[in-house]
């Protein structure tokens, strides 16, 4: 029988990110009109997304890259990468410009404009998404036991200080078994359970009923 091996936490938060897109990519193309309410809860959800992506991306570029630049990955390969997140920046930032536009006046026309600038959002982070889990994600595995990724790990933890319940319950919303297996490997259950049920608490409340 064939067995697939965890996910790693670094595709684990890929996947949100995708599941995240698409999940607005479908609210917004149903956006009802003139809908306050529906509206706060999109951009509500938007801000917690947007959040994590830019967090996500600060963390590799000034944590995780240098590590792997220090153990020799070829330079060429983390420059590109370093590239495409300007990019992804930058069609961030149109995004959230048009969801704030949108929880301003929740009209037909914002929420259009406001697909068209998530769908591109889209686009050009599964790009990166996609050519970092190929080219990049077997070298950091790799180097998972040293010193310096131990450290990297752990200064991302540092960074997340009072912010790990809501990630992990971020996480956890409406992830598939794979993800939820990941998670089991990274943490005892009793710990996940916490982080998930009262840590995440905030979470749970205010933002995973926009999805429901």
């Amino acid at each position: 029988m064939t067995t697939t091996a965890p996910m790693t936490m670094n595709t684990m938060i890929h996947a949100a990110f995708r599941r995240d897109l698409d999940r607005f990519l479908v609210a917004l193309a149903a956006f009802p009109a003139g809908s306050r309410q529906r509206a706060d809860d999109l951009v509500r959800a938007w801000r917690n997304v947007e959040h994590q992506l830019r967090h996500h991306h600060q963390d590799e570029e000034t944590i995780f890259w240098p590590v792997l630049r220090r153990h020799g990955v070829d330079a060429a390969l983390v420059d590109d990468l370093d590239g495409e997140h300007e990019a992804m920046v930058a069609a961030l930032d149109a995004a959230s410009a048009h969801m704030t536009s949108l929880g301003t006046e929740p009209t037909a026309e914002r929420a259009a404009s406001a697909l068209a600038a998530v769908d591109a959002l889209r686009d050009v982070l599964e790009r990166h998404l996609a050519h970092e889990e190929r080219d990049l994600e077997p070298i950091s595995n790799s180097l998972e036991d040293t010193p310096d990724m131990r450290a990297a790990k752990k200064a991302v933890q540092k960074a997340f200080r009072g912010q790990t319940g809501t990630f992990v319950a971020w996480l956890s919303d409406g992830a598939d078994e794979r993800v939820l297996a990941g998670l089991r490997s990274e943490m005892p259950a009793p710990v996940l359970w916490v982080m998930r049920t009262v840590g995440g608490r905030r979470y749970r409340r205010s933002i995973a009923p926009t999805w429901r």
